[in-house]
């Protein structure tokens, strides 16, 4: 069950903190325990590979990462293509994604696009689940306001120097 929703200034305030102080992981970690969804991700852009940096699943803790797949299998495709966010609150009722390989499995699903510091999209954070659960108002609003914070953390894990463990 997902944790109280604190008010949108309050978990904006407590995700940045949490990013800053104990890293991507446990910062999403918090997030997911205050959304309905059971799962939240962030993936990344490969060409046409989407990588999974973080997979949190509330039903099994013990899980970090689904493997790659092709970005044309996921509702990340959506984000892709339009550089925006994408929501679907259930799958099978939404004629926008008729066919696409996950509308059987992921019910519901909302992705809002990370950009790096160019403005270039490099990835997606989301909620999904395999019910069909609404999203409320809150829980968009939350991805929006963490995005450019998430964005800008990824961004700069990928630019600090390597430290070299074999010296």
């Amino acid at each position: 069950m997902p944790q109280t929703m604190p008010n949108r200034r309050d978990a904006v305030t407590r995700f940045r903190a949490m990013l800053s102080e104990e890293g991507i992981r446990p910062a999403l970690e918090f997030l997911n325990g205050i959304s309905v969804h059971r799962f939240t991700a962030v993936f990344m852009f490969d060409g046409g590979t989407l990588r999974n940096l973080h997979l949190i699943d509330r039903e099994d803790r013990s899980v970090e990462r689904c493997p790659d797949l092709p970005v044309l299998d996921s509702y990340c495709l959506y984000v892709r293509d339009t550089a925006r966010q994408f929501m679907t609150e259930h799958a099978l009722k939404d004629a926008r994604v008729d066919g696409h390989p996950k509308q059987k499995v992921v019910q519901s699903y909302c992705g809002y696009p990370l950009q790096d510091m160019r403005g270039e999209l490099i990835g997606t954070i989301c909620h999904f689940d395999y019910a069909p659960v609404p999203f409320d108002e809150q829980e968009v609003y939350l991805l929006e306001q963490v995005g450019p914070l998430l964005a800008e953390a990824i961004s700069e894990m990928e630019q600090s120097p390597s430290v070299n463990r074999s010296a």
